[in-house]
Parts: C-alpha cells; sequence; structure tokens
C-alpha cells in the first residue's frame, strides 16, 4: 500500500513536492526515478507489507532496463504467477508483488492484466518506447488522477493533493462537478472538483505517448446471469471462490486484522479468516468495531457474538459526535468535496485498528455484488406497483405516501416507502436515480441558479446499460458508480490517513465475476444476499446470520440537531453558500425543515457543510 506519482515534464523538485504529500500514503521509505533523456519521471512512498527489505524499494526497474514501475495496491494472487514465471526462467532478487507485476508487464505488456487479481493503481514508463502507461484496478479500489499539462503533457498522482503541487494544473472549479456532487455526495469519476484534473475510472488503462492521451476500459462489471444452476450449486461454488480470495487476501509479511460489524458481510470474511487461521496454526485473528450509544444504530450485540464464536481478539471504538469536529480534516484527505459521514467512522476505527495490526480485511462492496441493499427489492417490485391504475397512484397512493411522517431515530422504513412511491411511477432509469441521489435535479437547478434542469448521473449511467433485467441493471449500475466513487473512496482515504491498508475480498474480481453469472433469481431467493447469507449460515450458528440489516451509519440526524447544531449555523450562512455560487433560499427552507422534523435532510446538510470546508481550504 503506496503512495504514486509522476509526470512526463516535472524537473526532480516537482516530483518530490508531489512525493511529499503522499507521505501518510507511505510513511516508511520513498523513492524517485528521473527519465535521463528528458524532464519526466516517477516518484513513490511506500507502506511495507510485503516484503519489508530495500528488494521491494520503488520505483523498480526491470532486469532489461526498459520498464520502471510505481505501484500502489496488492497482487494477491502474485505467489502463483511468481511460481509460473520462476518455470518459465524468471530469477527475482525480492519477494515482493511490485517485482512479480513488473516481470508480468516487461513480458506480456497490458495482456498481464488479464491474470493478475488485486487492488492497485500503477504506472510503467517505457525507456525505449517513451510510453507511460498508468492503470486504476478492476473495480476502483485504488485511487489514481491525472491532468493534461501543457505542450502535450501528463501528470498522474494517488491524490488530488499531489497534482496540485505541479504546475501548469488548470485548478479552475468545474460547476458541473459541484452539480454532480450535490446530487451523488462524491463526484463521480471522470470528474473531479477541478476542470483540469481527472479520475481515471476503474477498470481503465492511460497510454500517454508522443503528447497523445488515450484512455481506454480493460475490464468491466456484468450482472447477467444465466442457465440453470441450482441455488444449492450457486452457493457451493461461490463459498469455493470467496474462501480462496480470502486465504489469499491475508498473506502480509506484518499482523493483519478484520472490521467486524456484525453484519453478514464482515461476518462472512472474519469466519473465513478463522478458518484460514486455524487451519494454518496461526494465533486467533484480531476483530475491531465501532459501538455507538444510540441503540438503533448499535452492533456491538452481534460483534461480539460473532468475535466470541470465532475466538476472536476483539477491541471496540465508541464512536461520538466529536468526529464531526474532523470534517475539515477529512475533506483535505479527499482533496475535494465528499459527503458520506460514514468516513468519520472509518477514519477512527482506522486509527484504532493501527494500534495493532498494519493490514484489515473490510466487507465491503457486499451490499452491491449481493444485492443487499432495498431498493433492489424496490425496483424489482416496481413493475407490479405500475400495474395499479393511474388514477389510483396518483389520486390516493401518492397523496398518503408524502404525508409520511418522518423518522430521525435511525429507522428508514417510512423514508424508504415514500420514496419508492414518489419514484416507482418513473422510467427505470429515473426512479433507480430518485432513490440513490440526493438533492434531485429540481432542487439543484435551484441551488446552483440554473436556468435548465441538470441531468441525472445516475440515470445516465443506468441507461448506457441498455435493456437488462432491474436487478442486474441495479447491481452494475451500483458497482460501477456507487462503489468506487463512495465505498471504496472513502474505505481508501481514511484508512490511508492512517497508514493502514484494507483489503476486500469480496470485491476480488473473481468473486464478482462468479456472483453476476448467477441468475439474478437466484441471487435473491428469499431476500437480499440470499446467496452470502447462505454461506454464512454454513459458517456461523443461524441466529448470528438472520437479524435485520443496520447499517454502517453514524446518527448523523440526531448530531446535526445536538452537539453540531453549532458548527451548521457557523458555517452554513448567506455568506458562505454566496461564495460557493448557491442560494441561500432553499438552503434556509432545508434548514428548517430538518430542524422542526419534518424531514430528515442530515446527509444535505452535511454534504453542504462539507463542500463549505472544501472552500475554506483553497
Amino acid at each position: 500500500m503506496c503512495g504514486i506519482a509522476g509526470s512526463t515534464l516535472a524537473d526532480r523538485a516537482t516530483l518530490l513536492a508531489m512525493s511529499e504529500r503522499l507521505r501518510l500514503r507511505g510513511p516508511d521509505a520513498s523513492g524517485l526515478w528521473q527519465d535521463e533523456h528528458g524532464p519526466g519521471g516517477l516518484a513513490h512512498t511506500r507502506l511495507k507489507i510485503i516484503d519489508l527489505s530495500a528488494a521491494a524499494a520503488q520505483p523498480m526497474v526491470s532486469a532489461s532496463g526498459r520498464y520502471v514501475l510505481v505501484f500502489n495496491g496488492e497482487i494477491v494472487n502474485f505467489r502463483t504467477l511468481r511460481a509460473e514465471l520462476e518455470s518459465q526462467g524468471e530469477r527475482f532478487r525480492s519477494t515482493s508483488d511490485t517485482e512479480v507485476l513488473l516481470a508480468l508487464w516487461a513480458r506480456n505488456g497490458a495482456a498481464a492484466l488479464r491474470q493478475i487479481s488485486g487492488m492497485f493503481a500503477f504506472a510503467v514508463w517505457d525507456r525505449e518506447q517513451r510510453e507511460l502507461v498508468v492503470v486504476r484496478d478492476r473495480l476502483g479500489i485504488k485511487p489514481v488522477v491525472y491532468a493534461p499539462l501543457a505542450d502535450g503533457g501528463l501528470a498522474f498522482a494517488s491524490e488530488i493533493a499531489a497534482l496540485k503541487a505541479h504546475p501548469g494544473i488548470d485548478l479552475g472549479v468545474d460547476r458541473d462537478a459541484i452539480s454532480e456532487y450535490l446530487a451523488c455526495l462524491y463526484i463521480p469519476a471522470p470528474r473531479t472538483i477541478h476542470r483540469g484534473i481527472r479520475k481515471l475510472p476503474p477498470g481503465h488503462l492511460l497510454r500517454w505517448r508522443d503528447g497523445r492521451t488515450t484512455v481506454e476500459p480493460y475490464w468491466q462489471p456484468r450482472f447477467e446471469g444465466h442457465g440453470t444452476i441450482s441455488f444449492d450449486e450457486a452457493v457451493a461454488r461461490t463459498q469455493a471462490i470467496l474462501g480462496h480470495a480470502v486465504a489469499e487476501h491475508m498473506v502480509a509479511d506484518v499482523p493483519i486484522g478484520c472490521f467486524l460489524s456484525g453484519g453478514v458481510d464482515s461476518s462472512v470474511i472474519a469466519a473465513l479468516m478463522a478458518g484460514a487461521a486455524k487451519r494454518a496454526g496461526a494465533p486467533p485473528i484480531k476483530t475491531f468495531t465501532v459501538v455507538f450509544p444510540e441503540a438503533a444504530y448499535d452492533e456491538r450485540g452481534p460483534a461480539r457474538a460473532v468475535a466470541q464464536h470465532l475466538g476472536a481478539e476483539h477491541r471496540e471504538l465508541e464512536a461520538t459526535p466529536a468526529l464531526g469536529r474532523l470534517l475539515d480534516e477529512h475533506i483535505a484527505t479527499f482533496g475535494e468535496p465528499f459527503g458520506n459521514p460514514t468516513a468519520l467512522l472509518v477514519h477512527d476505527l482506522a486509527r484504532l485498528a493501527r494500534q495493532h495490526v498494519s493490514v484489515a480485511l473490510v466487507g465491503d462492496g457486499g451490499d452491491e455484488v449481493f444485492a443487499g441493499y432495498p431498493r433492489y427489492r424496490g425496483g424489482l417490485l416496481a413493475k407490479t406497483y405500475r400495474r395499479i391504475p393511474r388514477i389510483v397512484r396518483r389520486g390516493i397512493i401518492e397523496p398518503l405516501a408524502r404525508r409520511i411522517p418522518e423518522d430521525q431515530s435511525g429507522r428508514h422504513g417510512p423514508r424508504r416507502i415514500r420514496e419508492f412511491v414518489a419514484g416507482a411511477s418513473q422510467t427505470d432509469s429515473a426512479m433507480y436515480a430518485s432513490w440513490v441521489e440526493y438533492f434531485s435535479p429540481e432542487e439543484r437547478g435551484q441551488l446552483l441558479g440554473l436556468s435548465g434542469i441538470p441531468t441525472h448521473p445516475i440515470a445516465a449511467a443506468y441507461d448506457s446499460l441498455g435493456s437488462r433485467h432491474p436487478l442486474d441493471a441495479m447491481q452494475e449500475t451500483d458497482v460501477r458508480t456507487f462503489l468506487p466513487g463512495n465505498i471504496l473512496a472513502y474505505g481508501d482515504a481514511m484508512s490511508m490517513r492512517h497508514s493502514l491498508e484494507l483489503r476486500l475480498p469480496l470485491l476480488d474480481h473473481r468473486v464478482v465475476e462468479a456472483v453476476g453469472e448467477i441468475p439474478a433469481a437466484l441471487r435473491v431467493k428469499g431476500g437480499s444476499k440470499a446467496i452470502l447469507k447462505a454461506i454464512a449460515r454454513r459458517l456461523l450458528p443461524p441466529a448470528l446470520v438472520d437479524r435485520p440489516k443496520v447499517g454502517f451509519n453514524p446518527p448523523l440526524s440526531v448530531w446535526l440537531k445536538r452537539d453540531l447544531g453549532r458548527v451548521v449555523d457557523e458555517r452554513l450562512t448567506p455568506q458562505s453558500m454566496a461564495t460557493l455560487g448557491i442560494d441561500w433560499t432553499p438552503v434556509a427552507t432545508l434548514l428548517a425543515e430538518h430542524r422542526t422534523g419534518g424531514r430528515d435532510h442530515a446527509l444535505k446538510i452535511w454534504a453542504l457543510l462539507a463542500l463549505d470546508s472544501w472552500r475554506t481550504q483553497q
């Protein structure tokens, strides 16, 4: 786990400045390589996880001297690949996955991407062809941003902050990015908040040569299950693939642990880890969880029960409103507005875990891959709902739904019913967008003073998939947008803030591909996460599996009305909003509705706070 940066035009001082801004991503060592034939080079900061010796240092030059590599992430199947390469005559100086990746690239070029599994962002400089290739992993677990330079040059880095140390980049604000941020609470790839900086999308490869840059996909998720496989066969096959992935993700030369919420995703990971540790004769696994004083959000009981059943060494961290005061710090880490407050929980959980381990396995991706979100059930029910006569829907059901009272205690059922009714009569893509976007197009138009109505970024992603089974379309849309732009973004940013590596076996691409091939009906047979829950019942007592979903979220509504109320009053003012080009009137209405309990606008308020925090740091 590391930080990478590079440029086709930068001098040594600029590369060093970029590297310094990535220090938290790699506090153990740093390195620099400069092209002897002209300006440009590569920089690296290292967090030592596999092969702690100097032999694994980066930038790493291939045996022939032709290729230079900087790499962030882990190739989880590197041991198998290394054995294959050694059988073909390859010799290695280190025991690192970096050297295996470099040897594969030297032999096969971009075809090596079909062989590797894991999470990665890396760049390879071809000294012979004077070509730069930058790659992001299939699911977007590791970040990479890039910027075009004058005279056709290119710069890239793990974080926006590092690119801001490079001269000649357009740092003007992208107003369309602000609109998309208000819709999603993150800025979807390829945009960033800056006009001159772009995110490399997941599963994409960038090539730069002779002043020309191209970006193309090399892998895309597909959910389009077909065939006659039985449910039990699907469970057995998925468990075998997932068990293998977990074992590979446990390879490290440093202590490892597991984030455990008590939910099915992390519980399955912990159970598979415990089984692997026991077979290897290793010590009990270490588990970490966040607990809340607010009962509706707290999962300490289930997490403790799972940890006890597995014989884990378990630790808890209580979340408090004081986390909200870290807003400026965590926005600085992202380098752009980011509105999901769950990032604060991961921030503190990573801080606790780093005191004991350097690597933690997590259950992120379970909802998206195994169909766990309640909105998926809504999407499947929509077709039935639309059969109700329009006059009944519009004249009776929708007016009644709008009157459903708000609940700010953490129980989301009433809100979900209201949102389902409001969206279900629309087209599939517009319906789904209305459920996952926060500020509607109409609200964004009012806030930003736009003459036209902004588009739905999520609806556009949904429509790009063509005609699909509703569950396939919803899951694939989330895996392409919400997962990398939101969940994976805060996981990486907050863990790297504490130099902790997170690994996500549920997002091993072999797992994703296997689940995507299972027919949609089997993925939700008997309820959400049918396949994963069936695996869980094989590993854990049923009482620890069959329990209501809580979700990993802070009690933001409560915090904003109490401890963080003063922060809202100080930061969300007519003056601060005007500086951002946001009209105050709709903001004032939103704040009033939240304070009176008429609507729960906690996430929208937090999104505006995060936007203002970014503004004050410019």
